[in-house]
């Protein structure tokens, strides 16, 4: 047995002695055990979640003298409201770039870096000890307003933050219609009132109005009557007028044909008697001409002519000037047998003159074979001329061409060798060392010498300081020749460093450049989703149309549209429709 539970152990040899003798009772010795000294009870200490050893009351952190951060400003507060935010935001992040990147916070951390500050509870002087408190009563008001212990959903944050704004948008929007609505009531009620006190006056007048129209009316129907009564009497007197009217004009119309015709008989027997007798009796006769044409017949006939529809105002006139200026008629013929042998002798002529072109016949053809050969040398003429004239054309255009060749040519040696020979860089170059010298050194170029007349003056004038320097002794022209050498280092030190500053320029216009473009983003390969997000976000709608003329007239003469506040689809326009589909609406 072990020393600590009081009782002895057998030995060895009193083991032996009992197997081989009688069975003895072996002597027990009791042996006290030691006991440890118990450990003095610890004191209990209550100890809260509350209660921090560093934290007091001086740097406890009191949250209620604090602005929360769920508050939402008023509407006048809400700019100054947003200035601060943005400025607090912007120093937060100032601070937090300033620190390494394993002491920067996140929203986790940031809730847990004061949490001992924030819910320090003053421990309560005790003052009955019968009474136990478990809880702290303060505790709850300290955790009141704090945030769940939960992840923190920014979108969710945002788009609550959102939805609270468009809201009291909405509700501002309300109240200023509601606003307006009571307005417009209003004036509609004292336009009503006024209505209804001129209502009774306008009844009035109106009654009296229809008195006076329907007294006015039955005058006009009584009047209608009589007039009607005398319309009918002088309707019937104008048929029987008409009946003798058109009686009248039939025979008057008959009349007119029976004179035309005796006109053009006469006419007739005029033309057939003798030209003697006619120049003595016929009116019509123009005796300055020695024969009589076809054509002044055709016009004495023309003159009797009923092709055209003439009323019968315009008949009645002729007849009445035909009348007024008409002589006693006066005929050579008397006995109807005297035509028979005028018609005989003119059928004599005819014969005659038919023997006559017969004979003309042979002569006609010559004629005509004549002309032939002339049209067929003239035609030939002509062709040759043609010919000759292409000639020309061919030889112009070959000119034109050959000019045009010669220009392009003048053209190409111009730009080309001549151009390389004459405005060369190495050549401008080269004149203008040669103007610098000799404008530096000699005088101004203000003849605009060529480069070979500066050159000649630069050598001359070369030769005479050469000339001059040889008169001077050896050690001033040494002296002079540092000096030259000491300021050709001053006027290169002067060049490097307009050059370094012409660099450092360069380099703050660049790094300015830099500073005023975009930040770089770095683009990467697009991450794959194991699975569909649960909120993809939607894609940004195309921007709305711009309103045609149409459109905008319609809505600023017709509507109380209003562009700041309206939405032009509640009257009927589709700012998404494509142009061309509004074009085609509008033709149809």
């Amino acid at each position: 047995m072990s020393e600590g539970s009081g009782v002895t152990r057998l030995t060895v040899t009193d083991e032996s002695v009992l197997r081989n003798e009688q069975v003895q009772r072996p002597k027990f010795h009791l042996v006290k055990k030691k006991l440890i000294p118990p450990k003095p009870k610890t004191k209990i200490i209550k100890r809260y979640f509350t209660s921090a050893a560093h934290v007091n009351e001086e740097n406890q952190r009191n949250f209620k003298k604090e602005p929360s951060p769920f508050s939402y400003p008023n509407d006048l507060e809400m700019f100054a409201h947003k200035v601060m935010t943005k400025a607090w935001r912007a120093e937060v992040i100032k601070n937090e770039l300033n620190k390494k990147a394993i002491e920067r916070t996140n929203y986790t951390s940031r809730q847990n870096e004061d949490l001992l500050n924030r819910l320090y509870v003053k421990e309560p002087v005790v003052t009955n000890m019968k009474t136990i408190v478990d809880v702290d009563p303060e505790y709850f008001k300290a955790v009141e307003g704090r945030p769940y212990k939960e992840k923190f959903n920014y979108l969710r944050y945002k788009n609550v933050m959102r939805d609270l704004l468009k809201m009291k948008i909405m509700i501002g929007y309300r109240e200023d219609d509601i606003m307006l609505i009571e307005d417009n009531i209003k004036t509609e009620k004292k336009i009503i009132e006024d209505l209804k006190e001129r209502y009774q006056e306008y009844v009035n007048v109106f009654e009296e109005f229809l008195f006076r129209d329907h007294t006015a009316s039955m005058n006009l129907l009584h009047e209608a009557d009589l007039v009607s009564k005398l319309c009918n009497q002088k309707y019937e007197e104008f048929k029987a007028m008409a009946k003798e009217y058109s009686g009248l004009r039939s025979v008057l119309y008959g009349l007119e044909e029976k004179w035309r015709n005796c006109q053009m008989y006469q006419k007739f027997l005029y033309l057939i008697s003798p030209i003697s007798w006619r120049r003595e009796n016929d009116p019509n006769l123009n005796k300055d001409k020695e024969f009589i044409t076809v054509d002044a017949v055709k016009e004495i006939y023309n003159k009797y002519n009923t092709t055209e529809d003439k009323t019968l105002d315009e008949l009645m006139d002729g007849f009445m000037k035909e009348y007024e200026t008409l002589e006693a008629p006066k005929l050579y013929f008397t006995d109807p047998y005297q035509l028979m042998e005028i018609f005989l002798f003119m059928e004599m002529q005819n014969l005659n003159s038919l023997l006559h072109s017969e004979e003309l016949a042979e002569p006609i053809e010559v004629v005509k074979a004549s002309m032939e050969k002339a049209r067929i040398e003239f035609d030939s003429e002509i062709q040759t001329l043609e010919e000759s004239i292409d000639k020309l054309e061919g030889g112009i255009l070959w000119e034109e061409e050959r000019a045009k060749y010669l220009e392009e040519l003048a053209h190409e040696l111009i730009n080309g060798p001549f151009k390389d020979l004459l405005i060369n860089e190495s050549l401008l170059d080269l004149h203008v060392y040669v103007e610098d010298v000799y404008e530096t050194r000699i005088a101004q170029n203000d003849a605009n010498l060529s480069m070979g007349e500066m050159i000649q003056a630069i050598v001359n004038r070369y030769r005479d300081e050469l000339l001059q320097l040889d008169k001077l002794p050896v050690e001033q022209v040494a002296k002079l020749e540092g000096n030259a050498y000491m300021e050709q280092i001053k006027i290169l030190k002067l060049a490097e460093d307009a050059k370094k500053q012409y660099q450092s320029l360069e380099r703050l216009t660049l790094s300015i450049e830099k500073a005023f473009e975009p930040p770089f983003r770095k683009t990467g390969r697009q991450i794959k989703n194991r699975s569909p997000p649960l909120n993809p976000p939607k894609p940004l709608p195309p921007p709305p149309r711009v309103l045609t003329e149409a459109e905008t007239d319609f809505l600023t003469f017709f509507t109380d549209y209003c562009e700041f506040s309206d939405d032009v689809r509640n009257y009927g326009i589709n700012p998404e429709q494509v142009l061309e589909e509004v074009a085609e609406q509008v033709n149809n």
